[in-house]
């Protein structure tokens, strides 16, 4: 069909004549076209260099009749920046996200992008200028009203912003290599629980980055300004070295954190190659570092003694509730549960196992412990498999209380180096999990457990035998082990203990 200059620049004659008069059709196009003006949601210049010559037809007509056919890729070099076409496509089922934006997407609330907080309010208002302004506005809104901040929509933009958000409290930015949408037990226990916590004093407010929130930043672009008081950094980060500089630079207080002796990590751990590429970055936050907090004593003699405290792991209350009683009737049951690199723990006691299996009726459950790697044989132990979503804390806490039915728990670990650095957490669980234990007679428990009263420890495979068989003779002696290891747990082992020691921290280091 040819049309003159003329028609071809005047959008609602052209949009009539394409539209044969089909009163619905010239509607949308026309409503369509003033939208995507109003918002300027094409850059001409960019539509030009990929479209060519448009035989003098207005770039957005040209846009809704024949570059609506573009890839998405194509389109997204043209359209603006802030409307994320994949996004949009796949988080609303649309096929022609712009049109569909305009004509739909707008009046129900959608979102243009993964960081969009309802930031678009009016279509007549460009696009870009309206996100950011918007943007600004609800980030200072919430930074200004909110204590604990885990939102990527507030996190990211705050941190890449030019100047900081002036508040009568201490801002602190924590970073863990785990995503807070998927909390792991490490930045669980050692910092979300402590700081959700301590940010109900409203002398705070904590700003919580995981990996999810890494993916989405310009790291470049970080920090601008003194954005924080005290950053809190755990184990490793992708950026540890840019985000230390900043620091520096702007006069930002540091902490690691740390319940692992990373630095130590052996040959033999899938972790040993990636720590080794970055552990000089490691090693220049530790020493610029003001402070280093360390789960266990062990693991603070690994450090300077002048800026290292000890914070115990601790009973998280808010994951999963006391078991009133241990197990009293059915099959007598035995069990270990661990992450899957554990295997050389668990043949510790593969002989032991078998041994008392010669003698007595029961079942040795194992949750985790080995991968299929590993290539074990199963004939001694039975393996119960992992929930979906395993690594989730708030989540595998409550599936192992309600599947687990063990009389005793067996806890061995290798004595290495970087064990003897680990915590007695499995004793605080199983305590809570009213199962008395046995434990490998290592600096780990050997500070906790006392033997003979709140558990066993065992040292040779003797002693294995030996304590585990008289808890399986002795209900009694159960009884007593799992009251006086929860007595212990719920007198030392207080999230408010920990709670007061990075109030106190933080607090001095501001």
């Amino acid at each position: 069909m040819f049309f003159s200059k003329s028609i071809k620049n005047n959008p609602k004659a052209y949009i009539s004549l394409k539209s044969k008069g089909n009163p619905q059709k010239i509607s949308q196009y026309n409503k369509a076209y003033s939208r995507i003006k109003s918002l300027n949601m094409l850059d001409e210049i960019k539509y030009r260099e990929i479209h060519g010559n448009l035989n003098d037809l207005d770039y957005i007509l040209h846009y809704l009749y024949y570059g609506v056919n573009d890839s998405l890729d194509t389109q997204q070099a043209y359209v603006c920046d802030v409307f994320n076409l994949e996004f949009y496509k796949n988080t609303y089922n649309s096929e022609n996200p712009v049109i569909d934006y305009v004509l739909n997407g707008f009046d129900n609330n959608y979102c243009i992008n993964i960081l969009d907080n309802n930031y678009i309010n009016t279509l007549e208002i460009h696009l870009f200028n309206q996100y950011f302004a918007n943007e600004r506005k609800k980030v200072e809104d919430i930074v200004s009203d909110s204590f604990y901040i885990t939102d990527k929509r507030t996190l990211i933009p705050y941190i890449q912003r030019e100047e900081p958000i002036v508040v009568d409290r201490i801002r602190v930015g924590v970073f863990t290599n785990d995503p807070f949408e998927n909390l792991a037990p490490c930045p669980y226990i050692r910092l979300h629980a402590l700081f959700s916590k301590l940010s109900e004093s409203e002398r705070y407010t904590f700003f919580m980055y995981g990996m999810d929130s890494f993916v989405m930043m310009d790291i470049d672009n970080i920090l601008r300004s003194k954005l924080f008081d005290v950053v809190v950094v755990q184990r490793i980060l992708p950026f540890l070295d840019v985000l230390r500089e900043k620091c520096e630079k702007y006069d930002i207080k540091l902490i690691y954190e740390t319940d692992d002796d990373l630095l130590g990590v052996e040959k033999n751990s899938p972790s040993y190659e990636y720590v080794t590429r970055v552990s000089k970055s490691i090693n220049n936050f530790i020493d610029r570092a003001d402070m280093i907090t360390v789960s266990t004593p062990t693991l603070a003699s690994k450090f300077d003694e002048n800026k290292t405290e000890v914070i115990r792991n601790y009973y998280v209350d808010s994951v999963f509730d006391i078991k009133e009683d241990i197990k009293k009737d059915g099959k007598l049951k035995l069990g270990y549960y661990g992450t899957l690199t554990h295997s050389k723990d668990l043949f510790l006691i593969k002989n032991v196992i078998l041994k008392l299996k010669e003698k007595y009726d029961f079942d040795f459950e194992v949750i985790g412990g080995f991968n299929e790697s590993d290539n074990v044989d199963e004939d001694w132990f039975r393996s119960i498999e992992l929930p979906p979503n395993n690594m989730n804390f708030e989540e595998f806490m409550p599936w192992l209380s309600k599947t687990v039915d063990w009389d005793i728990a067996v806890v061995p670990l290798e004595d290495s180096s970087f064990n003897q650095c680990k915590s007695e957490l499995k004793f605080i669980e199983l305590a809570v999990l009213a199962i008395p234990g046995v434990y490998s007679d290592m600096c780990v428990y050997n500070s906790i457990v006392e033997d003979g009263v709140n558990g066993f420890l065992a040292s040779n495979e003797e002693e294995w035998v030996q304590k585990i068989e008289k808890l399986i003779s002795d209900k009694h002696l159960r009884i007593k082990f799992r009251n006086n290891a929860l007595n212990k747990v719920l007198s030392d082992y207080r999230l408010e203990d920990r709670v007061n020691q990075w109030d106190s921290i933080l607090s001095k280091l501001r």
